[in-house]
């Protein structure tokens, strides 16, 4: 059996970041459809078309950073979930050839470890990201959440990525 190639700390956070990114425009762009949905009923709609009171309150920036949370985790749990599990790897994985594997076998990961790997990431962040940073110190580069769902992360060549 060949040993794989680890995907290392530095090259899945770039990984991730592209991702985030990818995340950050869709709930952006949601943000601002359901801000604009909340001001044409709240504003438009009035008899008077002036600004009922509190409005401003609903949409001052602690708000606005509530409404991105939620938005942002609604969509980053289906959407790692799904890549990892029909893909193997996420968009931005996928641009830099890594690969979620089966740790036993290295063959695709299955819906239940895709979502304890989802869910894993937000053990990972706590505390400080220490268990993202586990990866650069782990002989396989195994994140906290790999370890919790039994995979971990390689670089396949390219004739294979594809």
């Amino acid at each position: 059996m060949v040993t794989p190639k680890y995907a290392g700390f530095w090259i899945r956070f770039v990984a991730e970041m592209i991702d985030n990114t990818i995340l950050s425009l869709v709930v952006i762009i949601g943000e601002l459809i359901l801000i604009g949905m909340i001001y044409w009923i709240f504003v438009l709609k009035t008899p008077t078309g002036e600004t009922p009171r509190g409005f401003l309150d609903v949409l001052g920036p602690v708000w606005i950073q509530v409404i991105y949370c939620i938005l942002y985790a609604l969509l980053s749990i289906p959407y790692y979930t799904y890549w990892h599990f029909q893909h193997g790897t996420t968009i931005g994985k996928k641009m830099l050839g890594i690969y979620v594997v089966n740790e036993k076998n290295l063959g695709k990961i299955t819906l239940k470890q895709s979502l304890i790997r989802c869910f894993g990431y937000a053990v990972s962040s706590l505390p400080l990201s220490a268990g993202y940073i586990m990866a650069a110190f782990h002989p396989e580069k195994r994140a906290l959440h790999d370890l919790m769902a039994g995979t971990v992360s390689i670089i396949r060549p390219k004739s294979r990525a594809a």
